[in-house]
């Protein structure tokens, strides 16, 4: 308890601090970041912890299992609608995570990267982030990319068959999820129609790194995460195409100092703290998209 307590309070002065990755308020800023993550991780091994976890419902290895369907994970919530209407407005004013900033915009951005749009998922299609990050997308390469005219022209669906990795599995409008296969060959056929010459490529299993400096150089990349950015509490990182509790996707747009430039179709621009959301990323099972 004492540990969380004192997250809480560095996090409470500090966390509305947006790094600038030079002179001696960036670099205090990331040693104190540095400082909270490792204290939120070693609180996690605690039993304390564990038995918090427990009683809200947190997702573990025992209730999702690499290559698992939703509908048979015992206890797996499968409605994103439910998790984000409970969270009320707090859902579109920031969720005050740690390891994230609102932001007004971001500089040092190049490329494509520079014109991703805000696009927010919600309330429209509230299991349809992966769709909302690919329309943004398709936007700042200077498409009319529009979120339900992909779902209904683009996106590959198969309920009721096992192909759950290659087609969208539910309903973006209720629940659901998309893995990088499914998107991309919605981005693609997108692309296809369009008559450009770009197509999307499948990431996934790509070092974050090198993502980090793809997004830098100009070409932002579709990123599965958590929603808030949640840690998973994965015992060991999932398979990739995984289906997992809070599923999220949103688009990687560079990185500013230590921080990670983001746009989240729940919550617009922010910035993550760059190894959180590295250790998020590898713990959902690596995946991402972009354009090759």
């Amino acid at each position: 308890m004492l540990a969380v307590v004192a997250l809480v309070g560095v996090l409470t002065t500090y966390g509305h601090v947006v790094a600038n990755g030079g002179g001696d308020q960036g670099a205090a800023q990331e040693a104190l970041e540095s400082q909270a993550l490792e204290t939120a991780y070693a609180a996690d091994d605690s039993t304390e912890t564990q038995q918090e976890q427990q009683s809200q419902g947190a997702g573990t290895a025992e209730s999702v299992v690499p290559g698992m369907r939703p509908d048979d994970a015992k206890g797996f919530s499968r409605n994103r609608r439910d998790v984000l209407g409970a969270m009320g407005q707090e859902a579109m004013g920031g969720f005050g995570r740690a390891n994230v900033t609102q932001m007004a915009g971001f500089t040092g951005l190049s490329g494509t990267s520079a014109s991703v749009p805000e696009l927010f998922q919600y309330p429209s299609m509230p299991a349809g982030c992966e769709i909302y990050s690919l329309a943004a997308v398709l936007r700042a390469m200077g498409h009319d990319a529009d979120p339900d005219s992909i779902v209904a022209n683009q996106l590959p669906f198969d309920v009721e068959g096992d192909d759950y990795a290659s087609a969208f599995w539910g309903d973006p409008y209720w629940s659901g999820e998309g893995m990088p296969p499914a998107i991309m060959a919605a981005g693609n056929a997108f692309l296809e129609e369009a008559g450009a010459s770009e197509r999307f490529a499948n990431l996934t299993g790509t070092d974050f790194d090198e993502l980090a400096s793809k997004a830098s150089s100009g070409t932002p990349v579709l990123v599965w995460t958590t929603l808030d950015f949640e840690d998973p509490y994965f015992d060991e990182p999932l398979e990739a195409n995984s289906f997992y509790d809070l599923e999220h996707c949103v688009v990687l747009l560079g990185v500013e100092g230590h921080r990670a430039c983001i746009m989240d179709p729940t919550q617009g621009y922010v910035t993550v703290n760059y190894d959180w959301f590295k250790y998020l990323y590898e713990q959902c099972g690596s995946m991402a998209l972009a354009i090759a």
